[in-house]
Protein backbone atom coordinates (compact mmCIF):
# COMPACT_ATOMS: atom_id res chain seq x y z
CA UNK A 1 0.00 0.00 0.00
CA UNK A 2 1.23 3.50 -0.86
CA UNK A 3 0.68 6.38 1.55
CA UNK A 4 1.15 9.97 0.33
CA UNK A 5 2.23 12.58 2.87
CA UNK A 6 4.43 15.66 3.41
CA UNK A 7 8.09 14.86 4.01
CA UNK A 8 9.54 15.53 7.46
CA UNK A 9 13.09 16.24 8.60
CA UNK A 10 13.20 12.64 9.90
CA UNK A 11 12.92 11.49 6.22
CA UNK A 12 16.17 13.17 5.13
CA UNK A 13 18.30 10.01 5.32
CA UNK A 14 15.65 8.05 3.41
CA UNK A 15 15.59 10.67 0.65
CA UNK A 16 19.39 10.65 0.37
CA UNK A 17 19.37 6.83 0.25
CA UNK A 18 16.71 6.79 -2.48
CA UNK A 19 18.48 9.46 -4.50
CA UNK A 20 21.84 7.69 -4.27
CA UNK A 21 20.27 4.39 -5.39
CA UNK A 22 18.99 6.21 -8.48
CA UNK A 23 22.40 7.83 -8.98
CA UNK A 24 24.19 4.47 -8.85
CA UNK A 25 21.64 2.87 -11.21
CA UNK A 26 22.42 5.54 -13.79
CA UNK A 27 26.18 5.26 -13.28
CA UNK A 28 28.11 2.93 -15.57
CA UNK A 29 31.49 1.34 -14.98
CA UNK A 30 33.53 0.93 -11.80
CA UNK A 31 33.14 3.14 -8.74
CA UNK A 32 34.89 6.13 -10.26
CA UNK A 33 33.33 9.53 -10.73
CA UNK A 34 34.55 12.65 -12.55
CA UNK A 35 35.65 15.52 -10.34
CA UNK A 36 33.78 17.70 -12.87
CA UNK A 37 31.10 15.73 -14.80
CA UNK A 38 30.70 18.50 -17.41
CA UNK A 39 34.38 18.71 -18.31
CA UNK A 40 34.91 14.94 -17.74
CA UNK A 41 37.96 15.64 -15.62
CA UNK A 42 39.96 13.34 -13.32
CA UNK A 43 38.14 10.22 -12.09
CA UNK A 44 38.11 9.31 -8.37
CA UNK A 45 36.27 6.83 -6.12
CA UNK A 46 33.14 8.33 -4.53
CA UNK A 47 34.61 8.45 -1.00
CA UNK A 48 37.55 10.56 -2.23
CA UNK A 49 35.39 13.24 -3.82
CA UNK A 50 34.97 16.54 -1.99
CA UNK A 51 31.45 17.56 -1.01
CA UNK A 52 31.40 20.02 -3.91
CA UNK A 53 32.45 17.30 -6.38
CA UNK A 54 29.72 15.00 -5.01
CA UNK A 55 27.26 17.84 -5.49
CA UNK A 56 28.30 18.19 -9.14
CA UNK A 57 27.58 14.48 -9.68
CA UNK A 58 24.47 14.02 -7.57
CA UNK A 59 23.09 17.38 -6.46
CA UNK A 60 22.05 18.31 -2.92
CA UNK A 61 20.21 14.98 -2.62
CA UNK A 62 23.40 12.88 -2.36
CA UNK A 63 24.51 13.98 1.11
CA UNK A 64 22.49 14.35 4.36
CA UNK A 65 24.12 17.63 5.45
CA UNK A 66 23.52 19.21 2.04
CA UNK A 67 19.94 17.99 1.85
CA UNK A 68 19.11 19.07 5.41
CA UNK A 69 20.24 22.58 4.54
CA UNK A 70 18.33 22.50 1.23
CA UNK A 71 15.17 21.14 2.89
CA UNK A 72 15.25 23.85 5.58
CA UNK A 73 15.79 26.55 2.95
CA UNK A 74 13.01 25.25 0.70
CA UNK A 75 10.36 24.97 3.40
CA UNK A 76 11.32 28.35 4.84
CA UNK A 77 10.88 30.07 1.47
CA UNK A 78 7.44 28.91 0.34
CA UNK A 79 8.17 25.38 -0.83
CA UNK A 80 7.30 21.91 0.42
CA UNK A 81 8.29 18.28 -0.18
CA UNK A 82 5.88 15.37 -0.70
CA UNK A 83 6.68 11.68 -0.34
CA UNK A 84 5.20 8.34 -1.36
CA UNK A 85 5.67 5.71 1.34
CA UNK A 86 5.18 1.98 0.83
CA UNK A 87 3.83 0.01 3.79
CA UNK A 88 4.20 -3.75 3.95
CA UNK A 89 3.34 -5.21 7.33
CA UNK A 90 5.32 -3.25 9.91
CA UNK A 91 7.89 -2.17 7.32
CA UNK A 92 7.76 1.28 5.71
CA UNK A 93 10.02 2.81 3.12
CA UNK A 94 10.05 5.97 1.04
CA UNK A 95 9.74 5.05 -2.64
CA UNK A 96 9.34 8.50 -4.24
CA UNK A 97 9.49 12.20 -3.40
CA UNK A 98 9.00 15.53 -5.14
CA UNK A 99 9.88 19.11 -4.24
CA UNK A 100 7.52 21.97 -5.03
CA UNK A 101 8.27 25.68 -4.95
CA UNK A 102 5.27 28.05 -4.83
CA UNK A 103 5.58 31.62 -6.06
CA UNK A 104 3.64 34.45 -7.64
CA UNK A 105 5.15 34.81 -11.12
CA UNK A 106 4.60 37.69 -13.54
CA UNK A 107 1.71 37.54 -16.02
CA UNK A 108 0.71 35.38 -17.81
CA UNK A 109 2.02 32.69 -15.47
CA UNK A 110 0.45 33.83 -12.18
CA UNK A 111 0.36 31.88 -8.91
CA UNK A 112 2.32 28.75 -9.70
CA UNK A 113 3.58 25.68 -7.91
CA UNK A 114 6.68 24.36 -9.68
CA UNK A 115 7.84 20.76 -9.32
CA UNK A 116 11.58 21.31 -9.24
CA UNK A 117 12.65 17.69 -8.65
CA UNK A 118 10.92 14.32 -8.64
CA UNK A 119 12.54 10.95 -7.99
CA UNK A 120 11.21 7.41 -7.62
CA UNK A 121 12.61 3.99 -6.81
CA UNK A 122 12.34 2.16 -10.14
CA UNK A 123 12.66 -1.26 -8.46
CA UNK A 124 9.26 -0.85 -6.79
CA UNK A 125 6.55 -3.02 -8.35
CA UNK A 126 3.94 -0.23 -8.46
CA UNK A 127 4.86 3.07 -10.12
CA UNK A 128 4.25 5.74 -7.43
CA UNK A 129 4.68 8.77 -9.74
CA UNK A 130 1.04 9.12 -10.98
CA UNK A 131 -0.29 9.11 -7.40
CA UNK A 132 2.40 11.53 -6.25
CA UNK A 133 1.62 13.82 -9.19
CA UNK A 134 -2.12 13.83 -8.36
CA UNK A 135 -1.32 14.53 -4.71
CA UNK A 136 0.98 17.42 -5.72
CA UNK A 137 -1.81 19.00 -7.80
CA UNK A 138 -4.20 18.70 -4.85
CA UNK A 139 -1.70 20.28 -2.45
CA UNK A 140 -0.91 23.16 -4.82
CA UNK A 141 -4.62 23.83 -5.29
CA UNK A 142 -5.27 23.76 -1.53
CA UNK A 143 -2.63 26.49 -1.06
CA UNK A 144 -4.47 28.85 -3.41
CA UNK A 145 -2.34 28.37 -6.54
CA UNK A 146 -3.90 27.86 -9.96
CA UNK A 147 -1.03 26.45 -12.05
CA UNK A 148 1.42 23.56 -11.74
CA UNK A 149 4.70 23.82 -13.65
CA UNK A 150 7.31 21.17 -14.31
CA UNK A 151 10.94 22.26 -14.35
CA UNK A 152 13.79 20.61 -16.30
CA UNK A 153 14.99 18.22 -13.56
CA UNK A 154 11.52 16.73 -13.23
CA UNK A 155 9.96 17.02 -16.71
CA UNK A 156 11.69 13.95 -18.13
CA UNK A 157 10.64 11.82 -15.19
CA UNK A 158 7.03 12.88 -15.55
CA UNK A 159 7.02 12.48 -19.32
CA UNK A 160 8.06 8.87 -18.89
CA UNK A 161 5.33 8.12 -16.35
CA UNK A 162 2.33 10.28 -17.27
CA UNK A 163 -0.02 10.68 -20.20
CA UNK A 164 -1.61 14.04 -19.49
CA UNK A 165 -2.65 15.83 -22.68
CA UNK A 166 -3.29 19.03 -20.71
CA UNK A 167 0.41 19.81 -20.31
CA UNK A 168 1.48 22.84 -22.34
CA UNK A 169 5.03 23.86 -23.11
CA UNK A 170 5.81 27.11 -21.31
CA UNK A 171 9.43 27.40 -22.43
CA UNK A 172 12.04 25.38 -24.28
CA UNK A 173 15.31 27.12 -23.55
CA UNK A 174 18.80 26.56 -24.94
CA UNK A 175 22.13 27.95 -23.78
CA UNK A 176 23.87 30.54 -25.96
CA UNK A 177 27.41 31.74 -25.31
CA UNK A 178 29.50 34.72 -26.39
CA UNK A 179 33.01 35.95 -25.66
CA UNK A 180 33.37 39.43 -24.19
CA UNK A 181 35.76 40.29 -27.01
CA UNK A 182 32.89 39.95 -29.50
CA UNK A 183 30.69 42.49 -27.70
CA UNK A 184 30.94 46.14 -28.70
CA UNK A 185 29.86 48.78 -26.12
CA UNK A 186 26.19 49.76 -26.13
CA UNK A 187 25.48 53.18 -27.60
CA UNK A 188 22.29 53.66 -25.55
CA UNK A 189 22.51 56.23 -22.73
CA UNK A 190 22.26 54.28 -19.49
CA UNK A 191 23.04 54.34 -15.78
CA UNK A 192 23.92 51.41 -13.54
CA UNK A 193 23.33 51.11 -9.79
CA UNK A 194 23.91 48.25 -7.36
CA UNK A 195 20.93 46.86 -5.45
CA UNK A 196 20.83 44.40 -2.51
CA UNK A 197 20.26 40.76 -3.40
CA UNK A 198 17.05 40.78 -1.40
CA UNK A 199 15.58 43.69 -3.38
CA UNK A 200 15.06 42.04 -6.76
CA UNK A 201 11.55 43.17 -7.79
CA UNK A 202 10.23 39.70 -8.67
CA UNK A 203 6.60 40.73 -8.95
CA UNK A 204 7.28 43.53 -11.44
CA UNK A 205 9.91 42.10 -13.78
CA UNK A 206 10.02 39.03 -16.03
CA UNK A 207 13.10 36.83 -16.37
CA UNK A 208 14.07 36.08 -19.98
CA UNK A 209 15.19 32.67 -18.69
CA UNK A 210 11.89 30.83 -18.09
CA UNK A 211 13.36 27.31 -18.00
CA UNK A 212 13.26 27.38 -14.19
CA UNK A 213 10.97 29.29 -11.91
CA UNK A 214 13.14 32.44 -11.70
CA UNK A 215 12.58 33.15 -8.00
CA UNK A 216 13.63 29.60 -7.08
CA UNK A 217 16.81 29.86 -9.13
CA UNK A 218 17.54 33.30 -7.71
CA UNK A 219 16.93 32.51 -4.04
CA UNK A 220 18.57 29.08 -3.96
CA UNK A 221 21.78 30.32 -5.57
CA UNK A 222 22.20 33.10 -3.02
CA UNK A 223 21.39 31.21 0.15
CA UNK A 224 21.97 27.50 0.15
CA UNK A 225 25.69 26.90 -0.19
CA UNK A 226 26.83 29.58 2.24
CA UNK A 227 25.49 27.59 5.20
CA UNK A 228 27.86 24.62 4.69
CA UNK A 229 31.59 25.25 5.29
CA UNK A 230 32.65 22.62 2.72
CA UNK A 231 30.46 24.26 0.05
CA UNK A 232 31.07 27.93 0.85
CA UNK A 233 32.55 29.73 -2.12
CA UNK A 234 31.71 27.02 -4.65
CA UNK A 235 29.14 29.31 -6.26
CA UNK A 236 30.73 32.49 -7.58
CA UNK A 237 28.20 35.34 -7.70
CA UNK A 238 28.20 39.01 -8.53
CA UNK A 239 26.54 42.12 -7.23
CA UNK A 240 23.05 42.66 -8.63
CA UNK A 241 22.92 45.59 -11.03
CA UNK A 242 19.92 47.71 -11.92
CA UNK A 243 20.19 49.30 -15.36
CA UNK A 244 18.15 52.34 -16.44
CA UNK A 245 18.21 52.91 -20.21
CA UNK A 246 17.03 56.00 -22.06
CA UNK A 247 15.50 54.87 -25.34
CA UNK A 248 13.03 56.69 -27.65
CA UNK A 249 12.20 59.19 -24.93
CA UNK A 250 11.48 56.43 -22.38
CA UNK A 251 13.25 55.30 -19.23
CA UNK A 252 13.48 51.50 -19.23
CA UNK A 253 14.51 49.57 -16.10
CA UNK A 254 16.13 46.13 -16.11
CA UNK A 255 18.10 43.97 -13.67
CA UNK A 256 21.29 42.04 -14.47
CA UNK A 257 23.26 39.52 -12.41
CA UNK A 258 25.82 36.84 -13.18
CA UNK A 259 27.00 33.62 -11.56
CA UNK A 260 29.15 30.57 -12.23
CA UNK A 261 29.75 27.21 -10.60
CA UNK A 262 33.25 27.09 -9.22
CA UNK A 263 35.60 27.70 -12.14
CA UNK A 264 36.23 31.42 -12.65
CA UNK A 265 37.62 30.77 -16.11
CA UNK A 266 34.24 29.52 -17.35
CA UNK A 267 31.69 31.70 -19.06
CA UNK A 268 29.37 33.23 -16.45
CA UNK A 269 25.62 32.72 -16.74
CA UNK A 270 23.81 36.03 -17.21
CA UNK A 271 20.32 36.63 -15.85
CA UNK A 272 18.23 39.41 -17.39
CA UNK A 273 14.99 40.74 -15.86
CA UNK A 274 12.84 43.21 -17.83
CA UNK A 275 9.27 44.51 -17.56
CA UNK A 276 6.77 42.04 -19.13
CA UNK A 277 5.91 44.41 -21.98
CA UNK A 278 9.59 44.39 -23.03
CA UNK A 279 9.93 40.60 -23.10
CA UNK A 280 9.94 40.53 -26.95
CA UNK A 281 12.33 43.45 -27.42
CA UNK A 282 15.34 41.54 -28.73
CA UNK A 283 17.43 44.63 -29.43
CA UNK A 284 16.99 45.64 -25.78
CA UNK A 285 18.12 42.17 -24.69
CA UNK A 286 21.25 42.47 -26.84
CA UNK A 287 22.00 45.96 -25.50
CA UNK A 288 21.72 44.65 -21.95
CA UNK A 289 24.28 41.94 -22.72
CA UNK A 290 26.63 44.59 -24.10
CA UNK A 291 26.09 46.75 -21.00
CA UNK A 292 26.90 43.72 -18.81
CA UNK A 293 30.24 43.41 -20.62
CA UNK A 294 30.95 47.05 -19.77
CA UNK A 295 30.12 46.92 -16.07
CA UNK A 296 31.62 43.59 -14.96
CA UNK A 297 35.22 42.61 -14.39
CA UNK A 298 37.26 42.21 -17.55
CA UNK A 299 38.61 38.89 -16.24
CA UNK A 300 35.23 37.26 -16.92
CA UNK A 301 35.79 35.57 -20.32
CA UNK A 302 32.21 35.69 -21.55
CA UNK A 303 28.51 35.21 -20.88
CA UNK A 304 26.02 32.37 -21.23
CA UNK A 305 22.30 33.08 -21.70
CA UNK A 306 19.55 30.50 -21.35
CA UNK A 307 16.67 31.73 -23.55
CA UNK A 308 14.01 30.35 -25.89
CA UNK A 309 14.91 29.43 -29.45
CA UNK A 310 13.33 32.54 -30.97
CA UNK A 311 15.57 34.82 -28.91
CA UNK A 312 18.39 32.36 -29.48
CA UNK A 313 18.11 32.66 -33.26
CA UNK A 314 18.40 36.42 -32.88
CA UNK A 315 21.50 36.01 -30.69
CA UNK A 316 23.15 33.62 -33.16
CA UNK A 317 22.89 36.37 -35.75
CA UNK A 318 24.80 38.56 -33.27
CA UNK A 319 27.76 36.13 -33.06
CA UNK A 320 26.52 34.05 -30.10
CA UNK A 321 27.26 30.31 -30.25
CA UNK A 322 24.66 27.66 -29.40
CA UNK A 323 25.97 25.21 -26.78
CA UNK A 324 25.26 21.99 -28.68
CA UNK A 325 26.39 19.73 -25.81
CA UNK A 326 23.74 20.99 -23.38
CA UNK A 327 20.20 19.72 -24.06
CA UNK A 328 17.23 22.09 -24.20
CA UNK A 329 15.57 22.83 -20.85
CA UNK A 330 11.79 22.41 -21.08
CA UNK A 331 9.26 23.79 -18.63
CA UNK A 332 5.64 22.63 -18.86
CA UNK A 333 2.53 23.87 -17.06
CA UNK A 334 -1.05 22.82 -16.51
CA UNK A 335 -4.04 24.19 -14.62
CA UNK A 336 -4.84 22.52 -11.31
Amino acid sequence: MITLRPVRTSDINAIVSLSNRRLWQQHTGVDEWPTDPVKKTKMLPWERLTMYQKYLNGGVWCDPSMYKNHFNWLTRNGGFVLGAEETEGVMKRLVAFCEIWCAEEPSPIGKTGSVTIIQADTTFTEDPIPKLYAFAKKEVRSRGFSTLAICPFSSRALAANLDDSRWELLALNRKYRISRSELSPSELPHSVTDIPHSDLPMGDLLSLDQSFVPSYLWASLWEEFEQIPEMRGSMQRSQVRKVTIEKSGQSINAVLWIWTLGDLEDYWRLGIWVSPEKRDDQELMYDLVRIAAQVWDEEIPGFELCVDEENGSFLVNRQFKLDEEIPAEPRFYTAV
